[in-house]
């Protein structure tokens, strides 16, 4: 089982913040995914200077929130999120929800890669000529609307490529070649926003109504909402980060560095570009008939397609599409791990294909590259999961007990209770009844609610007595045992 593996397993060895939590989400937030359509909505609704303000925003709370209680706790403990979350939702409800829930996550990121690492390439062939538009077209067979019979095919070739190399447990290497992509990635979108920034200065709300054509009615989801709902599995393993970090101070400093600096810059810089492209291309239908599968209005690659021109709009998007396959690694890695390690009667190599057959028929639908509606899910799922173990650490006071065998009705009645609360506050929000909408209405309110809920839980007395559970210290083979449930844990020593 999934908790018993890791319980077994030797703790992750502990090392600076620029070797471990710095880069790993560095190559989360310049992944060309999660900033694409980012400003889709809000640009119509706001100038640049708000919009700016709520880039810088979105980045403190995906680190204060989402990210430090967890890292925290898993510095503290030395263990993997799966011993961890057994605090919050007991072994059973860890198994389930790190486990298998997360490695169905893990599946749709993954088909999320490889739909965005086609799309754009072939929109960069296509901007230097060297592929017919025709091929993003989509496919009409029967009631079904499908990607075009060449994108699926090249979809295939990826996901076998990216399957074999997990199975071939060439992880490592995948995230050496991150490491390395991500400091280009931030470079190149940087020089785009350079390259656009003169046009972002005169930037007018009303020139993004007008790109948004028949969208402009439609409310859409806020930055806020978007960023953090894209970094809720991300949030979720910040406890894997913490455990992996030497000392408190590679805690702190490396969610500073690689989400509250790296996820303002990205925002940012990618505010820039479409603001720019914008101002530009104010009055200029790119939807025209002649592109039968035009880019989506104010994102990433319609603002590459109208504001760079067509050589260097080709090369950016070849450049970012091809980039987005290694997360697809990392992916497809993660859920194969999980699901083996849940049921290790089926093969690994037959996890392989289950897993990356359910990322085709998905890639096939063209339901990934609807950013805004993942990130929506990813949000609704996770955050509030995230949430009641933010709620538990509070209520240990940073401290951790130990396991809870079973399920834990506190943590697994808090995490609906976020779960419920976003849909309702979107309803209210879209009458007018919410304050603070882009705050409330998105997936921070099922992190607070799910915290909270928590909270109340616990002092109601529904948690169900921990069980001690060895501790590992730093670089250590030693192990400390807790002496019960109000017994604290001291930090690793510093080295």
């Amino acid at each position: 089982m999934t908790l018993r593996a890791e319980l077994d397993a030797e703790p992750p060895p502990r090392r600076a913040w620029y070797l471990t939590t710095g880069p790993a989400y560095l190559t989360i937030l310049v992944w060309a995914p999660f900033f694409d359509s980012l400003w889709r909505h809000d640009l119509a609704r706001a100038g640049l200077w708000p919009l700016a303000g709520t880039a810088v925003l979105s980045a403190v709370i995906c680190f204060g929130l989402f990210y430090y209680p967890l890292a925290m706790w898993g510095y503290r403990t030395g263990r993997r999120r799966g011993v961890v979350a057994a605090s919050t939702f007991g072994t059973s409800g860890s198994e389930w929800l790190t486990g298998v829930l997360l490695a169905l996550a893990q599946v749709v990121w993954f088909a999320v890669a490889i739909d965005y690492a086609v799309d754009a390439t072939f929109r960069g062939l296509a901007a230097g000529g060297f592929l017919p538009s025709l091929a993003l077209t989509p496919w009409q067979v029967g009631p079904l609307v499908l990607r075009g019979p060449l994108f699926l095919a090249t979809a295939l070739f990826w996901i076998f490529i990216t399957g074999m190399s997990s199975l071939l447990r060439l992880s490592a290497v995948i995230a050496a070649l991150m490491k390395v992509y991500s400091p280009f990635a931030a470079v190149l979108l940087t020089l785009c926003a350079l390259w656009l920034a003169r046009g972002a200065a005169g930037f007018d709300p009303a020139a993004a109504l007008a790109a948004l054509g028949p969208e402009r009615e439609s409310a859409g989801s806020s930055m806020i909402a978007m960023a953090t709902g894209f970094f809720g599995v991300a949030g979720l393993m910040a406890v894997d980060w913490g455990a992996a970090s030497a000392r408190r101070r590679d805690v702190v400093i490396g969610g500073l560095a690689g989400i509250a600096l790296a996820g303002a810059w990205t925002a940012l810089m990618s505010l820039v570009v479409v603001a720019g492209a914008a101002a530009r291309l104010q009055g200029v239908h790119l939807d025209r008939p002649a592109d039968p599968a035009p880019a989506p209005a104010l994102s990433f690659r319609w603002a590459i397609l109208g504001g760079l021109g067509r050589g260097p709009a080709a090369v950016v998007l070849i450049l970012f599409g091809l980039a987005a396959l290694a997360p697809a690694c990392f992916s497809s890695f993660l859920f194969i791990r999980n699901l083996f390690a849940r049921w290790p009667g089926v093969r690994r190599v037959d996890w392989t294909w289950i897993g990356c057959t359910a990322g085709f028929l998905l890639v096939a639908t063209g339901w990934p590259a609807q950013l805004e509606s993942v990130a929506d899910v990813m949000g609704l799922v996770f955050a509030p999961a995230v949430g009641a173990m933010a709620g538990d650490w509070i209520h240990q006071r940073g401290r951790w007990a130990g396991v809870r065998v079973g399920i834990n009705p506190a943590g697994v009645a808090a995490w609906a209770a976020g779960i419920l609360a976003q849909p309702a506050l979107d309803v209210l929000a879209a009458r007018g009844l919410v304050p603070f909408e882009s705050l409330l209405a998105s997936p921070v309110a099922g992190f607070i609610v799910a915290a909270a809920a928590y909270l109340v839980f616990a002092a109601l007395g529904m948690e169900e007595p921990s069980t001690p559970v060895a501790i590992a210290p730093s670089g250590s083979s030693e192990h400390k045992v807790i002496a019960g449930p109000s017994a604290d844990v001291s930090p690793p020593a510093s080295r």
